[in-house]
């Protein structure tokens, strides 16, 4: 006998369905369109990076533990309120 499938559940919340997919496989569910709205807290914008210097955040964002956009981030704030 197959394994049960979970039914994905509807309206989730983007902590929600984080913690649903960590532990679903989108596989099993081949034939269903998923679908998530999301809405930043904020504005975001893109900014181009020359691609030394990209490879040099990735090292250090790596060695930190932490996302690249979060080293960023953190470090623009700290310019902004030195």
């Amino acid at each position: 006998m197959g394994k049960k499938i979970d039914t994905i559940p509807d309206n989730m919340t983007i902590q929600e369905a984080s913690e649903f997919w960590d532990t679903h496989s989108a596989a099993d569910y081949p034939s269903r369109v998923v679908q998530f709205e999301y809405k930043p807290e904020g504005r975001i914008t893109f900014v181009a990076i020359a691609d030394e210097l990209l490879e040099h955040l990735e090292k250090r964002a790596k060695k930190s533990g932490i996302s690249i956009e979060t080293l960023i981030n953190m470090w623009i704030q700290e310019k902004l309120t030195a």
